[in-house]
């Protein structure tokens, strides 16, 4: 089933027949599959680009935004940040020639009827079309746009956490972007003894938890998962900022890019995904996480009160859900693995 937006960028392409297409963020969908024309994509979510590419090869992108190319056209796919937004716009409309389009496209409860302004820095923006609750928006870019540069859009921050110091670089799109989030904060506070062994930090965000975890055990493997290539790109940043070593950042499709098991699992994990509410990588993680701890191992993790884990938690190990901590807003769950 083709997602909204990719039914409408698909019944507008007539729109672009005259010149190859670069879309950025397309959804997680055949949307590249169904093009008839010469097409070429930019995700930063793994998912979709893993689709795109089966289809495109290496003229589907995976990164923290689009380069290397010069096309006449291209369009975002509006995702939820608007500070992404604007963004990958300005990394689009650098890849595009004085007079190349830059287009918008977006489902209106996504708020792409107002996001349309955000083009106004490019040109007169211009409704193309509205259908299947979506609408797509068109610039034709007056003058040159300025190079583009991904360290213009860095922020960096420091912390105190949990008796460790660190120094945090964060991308817009990428979770709780430019400060520390109370969940993490809660999360870290509340962990048992870090780990010497191999140490997982899921959904790794900006890369505050995998940090904290290497500096704290310096002889322990930490690995990191994330599936944004914005937050693969701040955690490396933010892993260099601090000296760290011990630590790798992957990008993964839940935990399908790493084999063998590990001595700890800890994770702030995601529950969203684009504008709507997905708790499916979560409970994914909650389905392997058994199978994927050494005996004795630990899983914990930070939930949003309202959010009925622990169910799901029990059924795989052995009915044995503790609560470390608890605030207004969050959980933080523990359990201890059986190495089955």
């Amino acid at each position: 089933m083709l997602h909204n937006v990719s039914q409408l960028l698909l019944r507008n392409q007539p729109h672009f027949d005259d010149a190859p297409l670069l879309i950025s963020q397309s959804p997680r969908d055949q949307l590249a599959r169904e093009w008839e024309a010469e097409l070429l994509t930019h995700n930063t979510d793994f998912v979709a680009w893993q689709l795109a590419a089966k289809v495109l090869g290496e003229r589907a992108q995976f990164g923290p935004a689009p380069q290397g190319v010069e096309v006449e056209q291209a369009v975002l796919v509006m995702p939820k940040s608007k500070d992404e937004a604007r963004m990958l716009l300005a990394a689009l409309a650098a890849l595009l020639p004085v007079g190349g389009r830059l287009l918008l496209a977006g489902e209106n409860k996504a708020g792409i009827k107002s996001a349309a302004k955000l083009l106004e820095p490019y040109g007169a923006p211009m409704k193309i079309d509205s259908a299947r609750h979506c609408s797509l928006f068109e610039v034709t870019l007056t003058e040159k746009a300025p190079a583009f540069d991904l360290a213009d859009w860095q922020q960096q921050f420091e912390l105190e956490v949990a008796g460790e110091s660190l120094k945090v670089v964060s991308l817009p799109g990428v979770f709780s972007h430019g400060e520390l989030d109370t969940g993490t904060r809660l999360l870290l506070e509340s962990l048992p003894r870090v780990k010497t062994g191999r140490i997982l930090d899921f959904g790794c965000g900006a890369g505050v938890i995998g940090t904290y975890l290497a500096k704290k055990a310096p002889q322990a493997q930490v690995e990191m998962l994330d599936v944004s290539a914005l937050a693969i790109k701040a955690s490396e940043l933010t892993l260099e900022a601090n000296g760290i070593t011990n630590a790798k950042v992957t990008p993964s499709d839940g935990l399908s890019a790493l084999t063998g098991r590990f001595h700890q699992i800890i994770s702030n994990p995601p529950f969203h995904t684009g504008v709507g509410t997905d708790y499916s990588a979560t409970e994914q993680l909650i389905a392997e996480a058994p199978k994927r701890l050494v005996q004795g191992g630990d899983l914990v993790l930070v939930a949003n009160r309202f959010l009925k884990y622990e169910p799901l938690l029990a059924a795989g190990f052995n009915n044995k859900v503790d609560t470390l901590a608890t605030s207004s807003q969050f959980k933080i769950l523990y359990c201890r693995g059986s190495g089955r």
